[in-house]
């Protein structure tokens, strides 16, 4: 097996080298140091990993019991999730055991350890967040700068309420991490999927700004919902988030949500998504259905569930999609005055 040069962000790998091992780790993750606590001969670690913006996602296994520690991560939060066994973990003097109904998150400014697999094998997804987009998310959810790192509670049950959601969202991203044609890495649909797994982990979570998080907030008034929703579309083509829209207006993320959910009756997200439905519609009606799919047009716009688009085109616009591309060039006139979104789920 060979180490990517220059810190390559995409790695599927075996070796059978504490030390090629222990330096590709320091590559994708962090520096740290690997010791074989079980049967030296048996050693073997399978790394599958992909960095997606912020995040980075790997699939981690050891074919015998090591013990693996780290100084303060530093530029970085981290959660480590079992899905088969179990590993004794810490961040700082915490510890907890990690197992698949329960994660560990890692503090930026503590060391970690992790103990286990040989006889109790283990296969995990360990994830690194940039602590940067952490916080920068937090303080447009919580409106003030964030100042020291986020104490996190070391563990996090994600076998119920929003812990269990936001492992679904995350096991998603993890399952395509080979596949570098995935759709999850379309530029469109790569910064919001991010953004989706750091909020819903400053949600799910433990940590020291929960209480305010939980607190009530009042919605953005009028004329920042206006202010949104010219922004959105002006950017329609590119990969915003909720966050991105929040900031450009001004406003805290969640006092966004509550302003479009109150005027609107809908979120900045889905009014996004609405917007492209309807440029999607335009394309299938102008388009040549001899020359262009539907599901070139909608990949184009950022839909990579084709199900889940055609069900919500449907609803929309009362037809399918491929219904609307048969019907010909000669209906693009008809949608000339229906581009402009006026709100609405």
């Amino acid at each position: 097996m060979s180490i990517p040069e220059g810190g390559s962000t995409s790695v599927s790998a075996v070796s059978r080298d504490v030390d090629e091992a222990r330096a590709l780790g320091g590559q994708i993750y962090y520096p740290h140091s690997v010791r074989v606590l079980g049967d030296s001969q048996q050693f073997s670690m399978r790394l599958d990993a992909a960095e997606m913006g912020p995040v980075t996602m790997g699939w981690l296994s050891y074919d015998t019991e090591v013990k693996i520690e780290t100084g303060d991560l530093g530029d970085a939060y981290h959660v480590n999730l079992p899905v088969t066994g179990q590993l004794k973990t810490g961040s700082g003097a915490d510890r907890v055991i990690a197992t698949p109904s329960r994660a560990a998150i890692y503090r930026a400014d503590r060391g970690s350890v992790l103990e286990g697999w040989g006889n109790d094998p283990c296969r995990m997804l360990a994830v690194k967040i940039d602590r940067r987009a952490v916080e920068e998310q937090l303080e447009l959810l919580v409106d003030k700068p964030i100042r020291a790192p986020i104490a996190f509670e070391l563990a996090l049950d994600i076998t119920s309420g929003h812990g269990h959601q936001w492992w679904a969202v995350l096991q998603a991203l993890a399952d395509q991490l080979r596949n570098a044609d995935s759709l999850y890495r379309h530029p469109l649909l790569v910064a919001p999927l991010t953004q989706s797994v750091i909020v819903a982990l400053l949600l799910a979570a433990r940590h020291d700004y929960s209480a305010q998080l939980a607190a009530a907030v009042d919605p953005a008034a009028p004329a920042a919902v206006e202010h949104a929703k010219q922004y959105i579309e002006a950017h329609i083509d590119e990969p915003l988030t909720a966050v991105e829209i929040a900031a450009a207006v001004g406003v805290s993320l969640r006092a966004l949500q509550h302003g479009f959910q109150t005027s609107l009756q809908t979120t900045p997200m889905r009014y996004l998504r609405d917007l492209r439905l309807r440029r999607v519609r335009a394309e299938l009606l102008a388009a040549d259905p001899e020359q262009t799919g539907v599901a070139e047009i909608a990949y184009r716009w950022g839909f990579n569930h084709l199900g889940r688009f055609a069900g919500q085109y449907r609803k929309m616009f009362g037809e399918s999609p491929s219904e609307a591309l048969r019907s010909g060039p000669h209906r693009a006139l008809s949608t000339r005055g229906a581009l402009y979104y006026t709100g609405g789920s």
